[in-house]
């Protein structure tokens, strides 16, 4: 029997069961239900999760017949999944699925279906494995609190009519702050401008900036575009850069800088190349690259079941493992409160619709500077890949974000805001953006 699963993983499983049906998370999400699956190492040792009628129960054993699917991984992947000290993208066996596949032995055997069905269970009950091992509560996302630092909420929002090539559509736009420099936040694939309240109540952030967010069209509290049917929204470079352009003029934004993160991040790559027709004074990347390739396609996994629980499950590897429980939460909730084939939408453009790498050198920073920020954590686009562009654009500079993620301004805004905050100093001192 392997090492791993007999020496590190036994002695925890009855506190691991125990808080497994205590989590009121998991017995909404099991909700009566029947499943067998399991965790396997590349010995055939594996740890078996049974639930009848809700209720878990955990053991060690061989394979049977009456798994529903196998969680497959090498001993080795499986000890980085549990290591206390972390590291990408062994916090998560989404993560592990997309960057080691199955060419390193990391797989799902058994219904696929049911693996993404059961998604949320699986990996809240992986969660509860990892803290039993290291003998440490689980921290309920509702156990804490969350706080923005002021009891008034300072953000004002409104509808703009755009013009967009998805037809005219109302677009819901929020500002706060009245600071002398203006600040246009755009939202990561498959979100909404939500993503950035903690950041634009922040009353340094106010003081120094007007910052501006808006929600793309079909996406949070925007309306579909008059031509856009359900799941068939397909963004591309053109189609985007229209959208911010017109959204800039419409609120008679005087040479933004542009930040956002991951799809968001990608664009503000191709906002600094062409800087001058858009009128923007200098852009802040986060968790962007010139180009990403998804070499397991793990997202197409199940996109006929409830895109609602799928989606933010998809996407919660990516949060840091550092990250408050509160905000977890309010990252998966963005996530799954979007509209159908929103998500697959933007993930053709962050993978398929942008790619950069013959043009990101062309970029003037003395135009339009550039400020590269990807969190440590980041296994989609990773700390690598941003430096790697960084390099290719003269005068742009990269920092590491230690201890955040993909989506570092929900995740930890407090620690976002500092390297924010420096970010839009690099600009301004730059003498191209007016302070």
């Amino acid at each position: 029997m392997s090492s791993l699963f007999a020496n590190i993983v036994q002695r925890p499983l009855t506190q691991a069961e125990k808080a497994i049906n205590s989590d009121p998370e998991i017995a909404l999400s099991a909700n009566d239900l029947n499943l067998h699956f399991a965790l396997k190492s590349n010995d055939s040792a594996l740890i078996h999760v049974v639930s009848q009628t809700g209720k878990f129960t955990l053991s060690l054993g061989v394979e049977t017949s009456t798994e529903a699917f196998i969680l497959n991984a090498p001993e080795e992947s499986w000890r980085g999944f549990f290591d206390k000290q972390l590291r990408p993208p062994f916090q998560s066996f989404w993560g592990m699925l997309r960057i080691l596949s199955p060419d390193k032995g990391v797989l799902i055997s058994g219904d696929n279906e049911a693996f993404a069905k059961f998604c949320r269970v699986w990996r809240l009950v992986l969660d509860h494995l990892r803290d039993a091992v290291h003998g440490r509560p689980r921290i309920v996302a509702s156990a804490a609190s969350y706080e923005e630092g002021t009891e008034d909420d300072d953000i004002i929002g409104r509808y703009i009519w755009v013009d967009t090539a998805y037809g005219k559509t109302k677009i819901f736009c929020e500002t706060a702050g009245s600071g002398p420099q203006h600040v246009l936040f755009l939202h990561t694939a498959g979100a909404d401008a939500r993503q950035f309240h903690t950041i634009m109540n922040d009353k340094i952030a106010q003081e120094r900036c007007s910052m501006y967010a808006f929600d793309l069209p079909g996406h949070g509290r925007s309306y579909p575009g008059a031509t856009q049917l359900p799941g068939s929204y397909r963004p591309n470079e053109d189609s985007y850069i229209d959208i911010i352009e017109k959204v800039l003029r419409k609120l008679t934004l005087h040479r933004p800088i542009v930040c956002g993160a991951s799809m968001a991040g990608h664009i503000c790559l191709a906002v600094a190349m062409r800087a001058d027709e858009i009128g923007v004074g200098g852009v802040i990347p986060c968790e962007a690259s010139d180009h990403v390739s998804a070499l397991v396609d793990h997202y197409a996994v199940g996109t006929l079941l409830n895109e609602s629980i799928l989606n933010p499950e998809r996407v919660c590897g990516l949060i840091s493992p550092t990250a408050p429980a509160i905000y977890r939460q309010l990252t998966w909730w963005i996530y799954s409160s979007q509209a159908t084939g929103i998500f697959p939408g933007d993930l053709k453009f962050y993978f398929n619709g942008w790619d950069g790498r013959d043009r990101a050198r062309l970029i003037d920073t003395n135009k339009c500077p550039v400020y590269m920020l990807t969190g440590e954590y980041d296994y989609s686009c990773t700390v690598a890949a941003s430096r790697a562009t960084a390099e290719k654009i003269p005068g742009a500079v990269f920092e590491e974000m230690k201890g955040l993620g993909h989506f570092p301004m929900t995740e930890q805004p407090a620690v976002f805001l500092l390297y924010f905050l420096r970010a839009l100093d690099f600009v301004q001192q730059s003498n191209v953006v007016p302070s």
